[in-house]
């Protein structure tokens, strides 16, 4: 384990300030990070997190889609484990693999599965674009998030009054030609399992969402946050319209802060103060192991860029492109990064 001063090494200046108490502002408080994947032993990371006054929510993602090995035990004991080196750093949400839907006696197999993982401490439940994207029937049909053999799941959620993560559908670029003017390119072209232009019965998008709303009518008590902008991140009129319609549905930033410092600066500035209760912050930093002070230093930066974005008014880069940051006050960046976690996420750690 990392002392303090080697962990204060990896910071970059502006947070190392905060760090050691130099530099205070009246906007510090316990900064939440609601997406995070971390799944084996990272003491440089969790250190990091500790000094820079972060905590955060450790998510497993179940991404096995045909018949390869794929052990999510394991996966849910490391992950499990990482909280628990944490001391309270990280709290930790389960999911489940959903590619037997069709298998008699997955409903109860899973519901049984998912209650083990409460009891074992998980404050909620991930399910991943396989489902509407990728997982078939035998018939060839794709799994849609409403499928009746989805709905007890579901319930079993909301009755242990735990939070469904859903990521569900991509960006609008999963359907768009694969060329350098969609603006998704790099990740698809190197990901193209998941540009859905073109693939045999592949629902649409606005499928994938529709068959999601059906479920929040369903369960309008099954609190539910809609990862990466609850894929409407391309259009955030439509993702207010959800957002009224159901109040339930909250959204994360994860991996997508991005669209926020491209689009038009005085629309992302009424959209985030109009639903500045709904909007919880999440990077999506992912570690597979490797260098992990390098790790620590991205992450860390990741934070510092994404917090001046969101509290400075003044000419930034995002991303290499030139931006202005939001500005937002003190009142809503304390909700978008710390009060609406610990609302929306009743067990994660403050």
């Amino acid at each position: 384990m990392l002392n303090r001063r080697d962990l204060l090494r990896l910071l970059p200046a502006s947070v190392l300030l905060q760090a050691t108490g130099r530099g205070a502002t009246a906007s510090e408080f316990t900064r939440i990070d609601t997406h995070i994947h971390i799944h084996q032993e990272a003491p440089a990371l969790l250190g990091a997190l500790e000094a820079t006054g972060w905590r955060g929510l450790d998510i497993v993602v179940c991404p096995a889609v045909g018949d390869e090995a794929f052990d999510l035990d394991a996966k849910l004991a490391a992950t499990r484990e990482v909280a628990r080196q944490g001391g309270g750093t990280l709290a930790w949400a389960s999911t489940f693999d959903a590619r037997g839907f069709e298998d008699p006696g997955f409903v109860e197999r899973t519901v049984a599965h998912l209650r083990r993982t409460f009891d074992e401490g998980a404050i909620g439940v991930k399910i991943w674009k396989t489902i509407g994207m990728a997982i078939r029937s035998e018939s060839g049909a794709y799994l849609l998030p409403d499928d009746p053999r989805l709905m007890p799941v579901y319930e079993a959620i909301r009755d242990a009054d735990r939070t469904l993560l859903a990521h569900l559908a991509e960006p609008d670029g999963a359907w768009l030609p694969l060329d350098e003017d969609n603006p998704e390119y790099s990740y698809y072209s190197r990901n193209p399992q998941w540009h859905m232009l073109g693939k045999a019965g592949a629902p649409s998008k606005e499928e994938i969402l529709a068959a999601r709303d059906r479920v929040l009518s369903r369960f309008p008590d099954l609190r539910v946050v809609g990862c990466h902008l609850g894929s409407n991140e391309d259009d955030l009129d439509a993702l207010s319209e959800r957002l009224d319609a159901f109040p339930r549905l909250a959204v994360d930033t994860a991996a997508r802060v991005r669209y926020f410092a491209r689009g038009d600066r005085d629309r992302v500035i009424a959209f985030v103060t109009r639903h500045q209760d709904r909007i919880l912050y999440g990077t999506d930093f992912t570690f597979r192991g490797g260098d992990e002070q390098a790790a620590a230093r991205s992450m860390n930066a990741r934070h510092e860029l994404d917090w001046a974005f969101f509290a400075s008014e003044g000419p930034m880069e995002y991303e290499g492109r030139p931006t202005l940051g939001l500005g937002l006050p003190e009142s809503v960046l304390r909700k978008i990064f710390r009060e609406n976690a610990l609302r929306w996420l009743p067990g994660l750690n403050a």
